[in-house]
């Protein structure tokens, strides 16, 4: 039985021990009828036997007494049953008294927790609400129970994205504005270059000659891209630090294309890249490479999830197989127990390869915002930004607090 059941059914049998002198052997708590209203509903059948009293006449008899106990937020009664709605006191002397009594029998096991998930030169907006935060609780939760947690962002600073941003730069320069804050001048820079391609056929053949410079060791183009990643990562970091999210790491996806890219921080160096987990996963026949040179991975369909892209006809890498080689890279360093994780397919790819088994990923759902007025898309800058989120709810906070 649950810490809380446990609990709820305490404070029931003192009160009916306290009012009507008689010790129930069993309280039975039920799931009220509206589940959104109520925690749980108890119906006094036993006890009404036992007293020979109306059970309706008990239920109200038993709201009277708990009403001024801080436990409950609010008391109703329906008939016979007694319906209970626990209160935020409540759910707090759980977590602060209840868990510290956990034993601390998990720290040598290791939890990963894939989160954030964020790109480079785009500004975090009102969607980063929902990974950051659930994957920090997630780390703290964790960490309480005494497991070693490693928190890890994946950052997107790969693709046809990057190699605009760094034609815009040198089209558009501005290094004050860079070091000032990356996120909004690289947003900047990618919404005006976005519009000036659809002007500009040529645009998209510049685009590619700087992939092609960034490819061949190009200096001035590594150094722009070790910037434009770096001082991306310390703008965002701001922004995450009004939520108190810190995870450990923010290894790119590059990082897991295997080449020349510098790493940005003190993690392990990379054994696996991005083309040798997709030519493992052809070889084992739980990918496929078709006629036109694209890898897939199909899915039975019985499992009722879409297929998913490894590789494109020309050989470069979709984002999903960043995502299975980072699983790799995580189970070969750091061992994990469980991994923390927001895509189904990659269970089935990773459990098929004999990496880790499909019990010890754990699927987190990352929650999507939907806007009615409108669809959010960062190329027209249609979008509400986090800090712009947050400005306004410590405004709402503040007003509310003065009135």
């Amino acid at each position: 039985m649950n810490l809380i059941k446990t609990k709820v059914i305490k404070i029931l049998s003192d009160v009916i021990q306290e009012l009507y002198n008689v010790t129930l052997e069993q309280i039975n708590l039920e799931n009220p009828p509206k589940k959104e209203l109520w925690d749980y509903c108890f119906g006094p059948f036993i006890l009404s036997k036992m007293l020979g009293k109306n059970p309706a006449l008990l239920s109200n008899e038993l709201k009277q007494k708990l009403e001024s106990n801080p436990n409950f937020l609010e008391i109703s009664t329906a008939g016979p049953y007694l319906n209970l709605r626990l209160s935020y006191e409540f759910y707090t002397d759980i977590f602060l008294n209840e868990t510290q009594t956990i034993p601390q029998i998990w720290a040598w096991k290791t939890i990963v927790v894939d989160y954030i998930g964020a790109n480079v030169g785009k500004p975090l907006h009102i969607g980063h609400m929902c990974t950051p935060n659930q994957g920090q609780v997630t780390c703290n939760l964790y960490k309480l129970l005494g497991y070693q947690v490693i928190g890890d962002s994946h950052i997107w600073d790969w693709g046809i994205i990057f190699w605009k941003l760094i034609l815009a730069y040198k089209m558009l320069w501005d290094e004050s504005k860079l070091k000032e804050n990356a996120v909004n001048h690289l947003f900047d820079l990618y919404v005006k270059i976005t519009a000036e391609t659809e002007k500009d056929e040529t645009l998209e053949e510049q685009t590619r000659a700087e992939f092609k410079k960034l490819s061949q060791w190009d200096t001035d183009s590594i150094k722009l891209r070790k910037e434009f990643t770096s001082y991306s990562i310390s703008a965002m970091q701001v922004q995450l630090n009004r939520l108190n999210v810190k995870p450990d790491f923010d290894i790119g996806e590059s990082f897991y294309e295997g080449i020349w890219i510098p790493k940005l921080g003190n993690y392990p160096d990379l054994q696996y890249k991005m083309s040798d987990i997709v030519k493992e996963l052809i070889e084992k026949r739980i990918a496929t490479k078709n006629e036109d040179g694209s890898v897939w991975v199909v899915f039975d369909e019985k499992l009722k999830i879409p297929s998913v892209m490894l590789a494109k006809r020309d050989g470069t890498h979709g984002y999903f197989a960043s995502d299975i080689a980072a699983i790799k890279y995580r189970v070969t360093n750091w061992k994990p127990s469980r991994i923390i994780y927001h895509f189904k397919q990659a269970f089935e790819i990773v459990s098929n390869a004999w990496w880790l088994e499909k019990n010890n990923l754990i699927f987190a759902w990352n929650g999507f915002i939907r806007l009615k007025e409108w669809a959010m898309s960062t190329r027209k800058w249609n979008i509400i930004k986090l800090d712009d989120l947050l400005d306004e709810a410590v405004l709402r906070a503040k007003n509310i607090i003065l009135e």
